[in-house]
Parts: C-alpha cells; sequence; structure tokens
C-alpha cells in the first residue's frame, strides 16, 4: 500500500502520544507527518501543510476536536471540506460516534491507536478500502 505518498497531520495534546502516533504512521511508511498540539495549531497546520488526512484527538483544550472539525469545515476552501478528519477517543459510543458525525468528522478511532487501526484510516486518506 503507498502510504509513502500521504502527508498526515497528527493533533494531539499529549507530546508522548503525539510522538508514538508519528512514529507508527513511519513505520506503515508514511514520510509526511505533521504535529499539533491543540485545535487552533491544528488549523494553522492544515493551512501551511495541506495534508491528505487529519487524525485528531478528542479531549484537547481550548479547542477540542469537535471544535477543530467544525472550524476546518466552515468557509468556502473546497480541501478543507472534503479532507477526512478521523477523531481519536478513549470512548468510542453511539453518542460519541453521532457527536463526530454531527461535527464533520469522517470517522472514530479508539484509543489506544492500534497499528491495524491506523492502516485502515490511512486507506481512508487513500480513498480506498484494504481488505479485512
Amino acid at each position: 500500500m503507498p502510504f509513502g505518498a500521504l502527508s498526515v497531520l497528527v493533533i494531539e495534546d499529549e507530546s508522548f502520544t503525539r510522538m508514538v502516533l508519528a512514529k507508527m504512521l513511519g513505520t506503515l511508511g508514511v514520510k509526511a507527518v505533521h504535529q499539533a498540539a491543540d485545535g487552533e495549531s491544528g488549523l494553522a497546520a492544515v493551512a501551511a501543510h495541506s495534508p491528505d488526512l487529519v487524525l485528531c484527538d478528542v479531549e484537547m483544550q481550548p479547542m477540542d476536536g469537535f471544535g477543530f472539525v467544525r472550524a476546518l469545515r466552515v468557509g468556502g476552501e473546497p480541501h478543507r471540506h472534503a479532507l477526512p478528519v478521523v477523531l481519536m477517543s478513549g470512548r468510542v459510543d453511539g453518542d460519541r460516534e453521532a457527536q463526530a458525525r454531527d461535527c464533520g468528522a469522517d470517522a472514530v478511532l479508539a484509543k489506544p491507536v492500534t497499528p491495524a487501526g491506523l492502516r485502515d484510516v490511512l486507506a481512508m486518506g487513500l480513498g480506498t478500502r484494504l481488505p479485512a
């Protein structure tokens, strides 16, 4: 799978978790991994790097993951509306998935993130589905 062509933005307020995710992405072949520590710096990173996929933590301050996605989706830039955003959360249930869908996110990934789960969301960034 050609994940090396993808540019991924990781938005996570815990620096250790950001580092682990960046290493996992590198292990899966992603060469361009950008990082941000909160929703506001994530918006700036989207503008600066035009990633193909965003992985964003839900629980952050001052702007949480839901706020990031809502802010990303406003405005006239088509790339911002079409950019796949996967929210990461330690709690994944029907309510959390509904919140994610309502704010404009594409999926919710359970934390702790596994290589298999990360592989599946990278395929989303490529616009493909992987075999099970």
